[in-house]
This record gives structure tokens, sequence and C-alpha cells, in this order.
């Protein structure tokens, strides 16, 4: 049986464009099932460029068994250095028609490459492998863009990389930065990205014996091991476990998107490389044609974003112009509250559309009233929003015991009301108004029996 490959020279690392690989199993041994699981995204930190993460899956969509199975060589990659695990099958060679078995998880266990299989494999079985090229490319093209990105900010000041993430599939990825790089710098470097890709300097990898990292996984013996030193022109070299594009010109294109603050001074630059920014590029240009045609304006991005700015102004004024509205329909009620109140009579307050805004703006106007509690003391004011088979809120305010006995009946008519309060105010929130609960609530209100 032959000996397996170590990681850090298997065939997906020493040709990254490589589709298929004939190999062997050399072994593979069932794993607990607590244990089985697949990832699809890992994070790298500086000085340790070949960490391992792995994440597994909720239990409901872990099979009942796993198998981990090592061959003697992969061309599918175990997840490390901020690349996800690739994706692939194994073919094993039989008599009877084989199926081909998927591999949606590789990982690193030291120096061994290990296959989450959900069947098993006989060592010494040929198997041919094959890697879902498409989503192997996609990772190529992001963790490649990722060392060129770093490599020229590493030209500016407090902008070298703490750490990065790859997105999920067709989602941004990010490097971390001591500082937020200003508009014009990120402007630069994006420009200075895209003409190293134009430049198409070549990308190499080397094996040297003496190279130099400041840190490994500590269950990665370098001794017995592979050390990969990533070499982008005379622009940049790093260790490296991932697999690289060849070229810089297989990025085709590399662009950079928000910030996001994070820990203190630090900062998320996010960024796409490759067909993955082209294909954001592209949704972005038909959402921007769409929102155009919304506005019934040009698809020019300055005359979308001024017809937007102008709609978000307008909005700002109505809001403005509803919220003066409500104030005035809220001191009428208001007005007609306190009439009853000093009258000696309860009072209901029903507005459906409305919330607990509306609420306080009434209540505002008449709280002196209400801790008067009219002629007999004993008064309360309720004030209820929302309508039949949706939420709403209900506020009992007045003499505190009328309150308690109020709130006590609401209880009791009102099915989907939950809320307390103390002394002159009791708030509840109801999840649903069920038929007839408001009218009735309005008939025990406007009774006056609150004892």
């Amino acid at each position: 049986m032959r000996e397996a490959q170590v990681v850090g020279a298997l065939a997906c690392q020493r040709d990254s464009y490589l589709r298929k690989l004939g190999t062997e199993v050399v072994s593979c041994v069932e794993l607990p099932p607590q244990k089985a699981g697949q990832s699809d995204s890992g994070k790298k930190t500086k000085g340790s460029k070949d960490a391992s993460a792995s994440s597994q899956p909720e239990a409901a969509s872990v099979p009942p068994k796993w198998w981990l199975v090592e061959c003697a060589d992969s061309v599918l990659f175990p997840e490390g250095g901020g690349q996800p695990t690739d994706h692939g099958t194994i073919l094993p060679s039989s008599d009877s028609p084989p199926e081909p078995i998927p591999i949606r998880l590789v990982q690193r266990q030291g120096l061994r490459c290990m296959l989450h299989s959900p069947q098993p494999v006989t060592p010494g079985t040929p198997v041919s492998q094959e890697v879902d090229f498409r989503r192997r490319w996609d990772h190529m093209q992001q963790h490649t863009g990722q060392h060129l990105l770093t490599a020229i900010m590493n030209t500016y000041d407090n902008l070298e990389t703490l750490s990065w993430g790859m997105g999920a599939d067709g989602e941004a990825s990010y490097v971390e930065l001591p500082r937020t790089p200003s508009q014009t710098e990120i402007q630069e470097i994006q420009d200075k990205c895209n003409e190293t890709i134009r430049d198409n300097l070549q990308i190499n990898v080397e094996t040297p014996d003496d190279a130099k990292v400041s840190s490994l996984p500590g269950d990665y013996d370098q001794e017995k091991g592979v050390v990969r030193v990533v070499k982008i022109g005379g622009l940049d070299t790093n260790t490296c476990c991932g697999t690289h594009l060849s070229q810089t010109s297989h990025l085709s294109v590399l662009l950079l998107h928000s910030t996001q603050s994070i820990r203190g001074t630090n900062c998320r630059l996010f960024f796409t490389a490759g067909d993955r920014a082209i294909t954001r590029a592209t949704a972005s240009i038909g959402c921007l044609r769409s929102i155009s045609r919304l506005l019934s304006s040009g698809p020019g991005p300055e005359e979308v974003l001024a017809n937007v700015t102008k709609l978000n102004e307008t909005a700002t004024e109505l809001k403005k112009k509803e919220r003066r509205l409500l104030t005035e329909i809220a001191e009428h009620e208001g007005n007609r509250v306190r009439a009853e109140v000093r009258a000696g009579k309860n009072a209901w307050v029903h507005r459906a559309d409305e919330g607990l805004e509306y609420i306080n703006v009434v209540l505002c106007e008449v709280q002196d009233d209400i801790k008067g509690g009219g002629s007999d003391g004993g008064v309360v004011v309720v004030l209820a929003t929302g309508k039949e088979q949706k939420q709403g809120q209900v506020v009992i305010a007045g003499h505190k015991d009328a309150v308690e006995s109020l709130a006590t009946k609401a209880k009791e008519i009102v099915t989907g009301i939950k809320g307390g309060g103390r002394g002159e105010r009791w708030q509840g929130k109801v999840t649903e108004w069920k038929k007839g609960e408001l009218s009735s609530l309005k008939t025990l209100v406007e009774a006056g029996v609150v004892a």
C-alpha cells in the first residue's frame, strides 16, 4: 500500500489547476457522529497563515455515519489558511458500476489529509478523485486576491492585514486592518491592484528547506512537513498552504467595497475578486437599472442617486407632516377625553393604525386631569391601538385602584394581552385582537363599572 503524501505536498497544492487524480485509499475509519460534519468557511490570522479551522453543521443535517478516508494523494484541498474546504467526489474502482461518493469536507489532521465520506471505502481500493473546479477556481481567485490586496496595502502606513475571512459563495471577503483607510486610499489601492493584475505577474510556489515562519498550527510537524512560500512576482513573498493562481491576470479584476468598524479602531475592508467580483458588479448594474425604472430616471448612477436623495428628502418631509397632523389629532382627542374625565366618566380612545407614540401624545394632553380623577376620583382612560387579527397596544391610566380593577377585567376579555404596571398606569401588548374583543373592551370602559 502506498504511503500518503503530507499536507503541503498534496497534488492540489503542487498543481492548483489539476481537476482529476487517480490515487488509492490508504486508510478508512468510522468517525463518531458528534465529530462528523462539513465546513464552508475559514479564516486565517496574521502569523498563522496555515491555520486550519473547521466548523460542523447542525446535527439535523449530519447523516447517521461518516468515515474518514485518507488517500495516497489528494486533488481535494483540506480547509486551511483562511480557505474553505474543496468539494468534489471520489469514484472507487470495482467490478460493478461505481457511484461517485460526494465529498463536502476535507480536513487536515496533523500532516494527513482526511476526506469526510458518507460511506466507507476499503483501504487499497483505487479511486478517482474529482474536484468541483468552479468552487476551486473561485477560492483561488479570492485567496490570491487577498495576497495581492495585502501586498499593496503594506506600502501604506498602518494598513497591514491583521486577519482575513473568505466570504461564502457569492459574498464579499474581508481583510481586517488596524485603521480605516480613506476613500482616496481605497481608490488608489484598488487601482494599483488592477494595474498589477494587468501586468500579469507570475505567481510561483516554492518549498525551501529553510523557510522562515512565525507560526504554524500546533499539530503540524515542520520537520516532516512542507512549508510553502507563495511569490507574486517581485511584489510579495508569503508562506501559505492554500491553492493559488499561476499569474495575476487570472484574477481578472479586484473590487473594493465597503468598510466596517470593528474592535475599537480596527476596520474590515470588504472585497471581491475575479468571477465573483464580475457577478456582483453585474447584479449591482441590474439592480441599479431596476431602481432607475421605479424612479422613472435615467440609468446613470449619478442620476439614480440624485433621484433617491430627492425621494428620501420628500419621505422625511412627509413623515414630519404626518407627525404634526398626528399631534393635532391627538390634541383634539385629548380635549374630548378631558371633558369626559372632568364629567366623572371613563374615556375610551382607539386608533387602529397608530402605535404607542399616539397613545403617549394623548396621555400627555390629559395627564393633569387624569391625576385629578374626575369628580369621584375613580375614573380611568383606556387607550387602544390595532384591529382584528392584528397586534396592538393597550394603556390604562387613572386612579390606582380603578386601573388595577379595569386591567384585571381587560385580561379576562382580551385573550392575547400581556402586560403590567404599577400605580396610575398599566400597559399591555395584544398579540392578536380576536373578533369582538375591541368592542367588548369599549363597552366595559364606557359602562363605567371598574370596581
